[in-house]
């Protein structure tokens, strides 16, 4: 792949594409069900043993099926929220000699922390997948370099911001939530800068699991994808009922997935 940004045979239109959302925001909660969670055990041995250890913990905690895409939170004695939930997407990804694999691990994990109007620090894969998608090339930008554009302007880091420096001299930065992307080039923006965070991506709460992986809610602008097989990662849920799971869970809650 060519690193080189000055090619004068190269003069696309500039863009700056929204960022990709997560989710999808599907309406209504879940209520409570009291007892204990219906919950299908697993055949597979080692997502048995995390089950059966869920079964086995007397305190309040959260349970997650990968097999029913469903999350229950338990109390002490009661199941207080039964809610569908979208998981890892079970598949590889390549592109400009980097992979991943999205998938949602099994095990036992537990909320290590919680936060209202979570902003989401988008990851490398997000540009890559951006990048793919598109067919155009993908560029790290550094601190102390100037990227000269088509058009004759420049993009350039200035303390917690990437910009665009315009014919006049005048640096702009772009707002956060947007992708940077001029040329046939994504620009992937260092991850100390404000547009390397996204608002919005991750719903009105998120619950973190430690890492990098989250239990959050859905975006307002995507179709429905609660109850599959769709993310990265994390855990996804509807708004309502992310909002009733993080009024009740405490930091500690252990969480179970099998």
């Amino acid at each position: 792949m060519s690193w080189n940004r000055h090619s004068s045979t190269r003069r696309t239109a500039l863009a700056v594409f929204p960022a990709l959302a997560l989710g999808a925001l599907a309406l209504g909660a879940t209520p409570a069900t009291g007892g204990r969670p219906a919950i299908t055990a697993p055949t597979d041995p080692a997502a048995r043993a995390i089950y059966d250890a869920a079964l086995a913990h007397e305190g309040p905690k959260i349970m997650i099926s990968t097999s029913d895409l469903r999350l229950w939170y338990v109390g002490t004695s009661d199941t207080l929220l039964r809610a569908p939930v979208a998981i890892g997407m079970q598949k590889s990804f390549s592109h400009a000699g980097r992979s991943w694999y999205f998938s949602t691990p099994t095990g036992q994990r537990r909320i290590i922390g919680k936060a209202p109007d979570p902003v989401w620090t988008a990851p490398d894969w997000h540009y890559y997948e951006r990048a793919a998608s598109l067919g155009y090339d993908i560029v790290h930008m550094e601190r102390g370099k100037m990227y000269r554009l088509g058009d004759g302007t420049f993009l350039e880091i200035r303390d917690d911001n990437v910009g665009r420096i315009n014919q006049f001299g005048n640096f702009w930065p772009f707002t956060p939530g947007y992708e940077i992307v001029f040329d046939n080039t994504v620009y992937v923006p260092p991850l100390d800068t404000r547009q390397r965070r996204i608002p919005d991506a991750l719903g009105p709460y998120k619950l973190d699991m430690g890492g990098g992986y989250l239990i959050h809610g859905t975006h307002r602008y995507n179709g429905g994808s609660v109850g599959l097989r769709v993310s990265h990662g994390c855990v996804r849920m509807n708004n309502p009922d992310v909002e009733r799971l993080y009024h009740m869970v405490d930091v500690g809650t252990p969480v179970f997935i099998f």
